[in-house]
C-alpha cells in the first residue's frame, strides 16, 4: 500500500493571474515543479511559436496563464513541459447515460481513469477565468484538463483510443500535427455550452492524439467523439434517438474508425463488454450501481491497481450534469472515500490517498 496526497484547488482571475496562482502553488511543491519544467533553450523556438499560435486559436488564455506561471517561478515560458507534451496515459473507461436510463431521471457521465501516480498532480480544481466558462476539472501538466464539467452543465472525459500518442518514452508518434487531449478538453470546458457545440469544436480543432471523448449536457444529450491519426467520427444521442446509453474504453467503437486502428488490447474489449452488459442488465440504473461497477476489481469490474505499469485507478468519477455536481474518489474507490464537489466547493483541500499497488497479470496487455 502506498500513501500519497491529492488536492482540490481554486483558481480565479484573468489568465495571467491564474498563472501566478499556479506558480505560487508549484513553488511550494518543489518536486512537482521540477517535473513540470524543461531546461532553458531546449524546446525549439519555431515549435514554441507554432504551439503558441495553435493554442491562441483553439484554447485562448493558456499562453497568458503559462506566462504568469513562468514569471512567478522565474523561468522562460518555453521551459513549461506543457508545450512539449501538448503539440503533436493509457487506461480509462467511459459511460454516459441519458435521463431515460437513470433511476433519478438525470443525465450522467461516469469514468475510471487509470495511469501512474508518479506522473500526476492528483489535483481536481475549480477554475474561473475571466471571460470564459468556469469549470471543475482534473489538472494534467498544470495547464491542461483530463476531464471536467463547466457552469453550463457540459461534462467531458476522455480515454486513449489505441496506443497512446505523445512525446514520451513508449508513446506512438503523432500521425498528424495537432493538440493533445488535455488542451482539447480545456478548450471545450471554457468555450462550449453543450454537447453539439463541443462536437463541432472537436471536428474543427486539429488533434494529434488518438482518443475517445465522452460528452454529456444538462439538456439530456450525450455523445461519443473518436479520433485516430486525424480521422474523426462522432455519435450523438438526443431525445429523438432510441438509444440512451454510450460506452467506450481504449479502442474504437464507431464503425467509421475501426479500420484505422492498429492495436486492440484484450483488456479494453473486456472492460467495454462489462459496461455494455451492465447497461443491458438494467432497465434503469442508479449512482450506487455505477459506483459498484467502477469499484469492482478487474476483470469483474473496472477498477485496476497496476500503478507500476501505468494502469492504476487514480480517480473514479460520476458527473451528474442535471444536478451540477461531481462525486469522485482520489485513487482506488476500494480504498478511498467518495467526495462531492459542486460549483460552491471553493475551499482548498488536501486528501490522504491510499494506492494499493498490485502485480499486473501476465496476460493483461494481450493484443487481439
Amino acid at each position: 500500500m502506498k500513501k500519497t496526497t491529492a488536492y482540490y484547488k481554486t483558481f480565479e482571475g484573468d489568465s495571467y493571474q491564474i498563472g501566478v496562482l499556479l506558480g505560487k502553488w508549484a513553488l511550494s511543491k518543489p518536486e512537482m515543479l521540477k517535473a513540470m519544467l524543461l531546461p532553458p533553450k531546449v524546446y525549439p523556438q519555431k515549435k514554441l511559436e507554432e504551439i503558441t499560435e495553435l493554442l491562441d486559436q483553439y484554447c485562448s488564455g493558456i499562453n497568458e496563464e503559462i506566462q504568469g506561471f513562468a514569471d512567478t517561478v522565474g523561468i522562460e515560458r518555453g521551459q513549461a513541459l506543457f508545450y512539449a507534451m501538448t503539440y503533436l496515459e493509457r487506461g480509462c473507461s467511459l459511460i454516459a447515460a441519458m435521463p431515460a436510463k437513470t433511476q433519478e431521471g438525470h443525465t450522467i457521465l461516469a469514468r475510471n481513469y487509470e495511469f501512474s501516480d508518479v506522473m500526476e498532480e492528483l489535483c481536481f480544481s475549480y477554475t474561473q477565468p475571466t471571460g470564459k466558462y468556469k469549470h471543475l476539472g482534473s489538472m494534467i501538466n498544470l495547464f491542461g484538463r483530463g476531464d471536467g464539467m463547466n457552469e453550463c452543465g457540459l461534462a467531458v472525459a476522455q480515454a486513449s483510443c489505441g496506443m497512446p500518442v505523445g512525446n514520451f518514452e513508449g508513446g506512438q508518434k503523432a500521425e498528424v500535427s495537432g493538440l493533445q487531449f488535455w488542451a482539447v478538453i480545456r478548450g471545450i470546458l471554457e468555450n462550449c455550452q453543450n454537447v453539439k457545440e463541443a462536437v463541432n469544436y472537436c471536428m474543427e480543432v486539429p488533434i494529434g492524439y488518438n482518443m475517445n471523448l465522452m460528452l454529456a449536457d444538462k439538456s439530456g444529450e450525450i455523445a461519443l467523439f473518436e479520433c485516430i491519426d486525424g480521422h474523426k467520427a462522432n455519435k450523438l444521442l438526443d431525445g429523438q434517438t432510441e438509444e440512451s446509453f454510450l460506452s467506450a474504453t481504449n479502442h474504437a467503437v464507431l464503425t467509421e474508425l475501426k479500420s484505422f486502428e492498429k492495436v486492440i488490447l484484450e483488456n479494453s474489449m473486456i472492460r467495454n463488454d462489462l459496461i455494455v452488459h451492465f447497461s443491458h442488465a438494467r432497465e434503469k440504473f442508479t449512482k450506487t450501481d455505477i459506483k459498484q461497477l467502477l469499484s469492482s476489481p478487474y476483470p469483474n469490474g473496472l477498477c485496476c491497481h497496476y500503478y507500476g505499469d501505468f494502469f492504476g485507478t487514480l480517480r473514479s468519477m460520476i458527473f451528474d450534469v442535471t444536478a451540477g455536481q461531481v462525486e469522485m474518489t482520489f485513487g482506488s474507490p476500494q480504498q478511498n472515500d467518495w467526495q462531492l464537489f459542486t460549483f460552491a466547493s471553493q475551499k482548498d483541500m488536501e486528501f490522504s490517498v491510499q494506492l494499493p499497488y498490485e502485480q499486473t497479470p501476465k496476460n493483461f496487455y494481450n493484443i487481439l
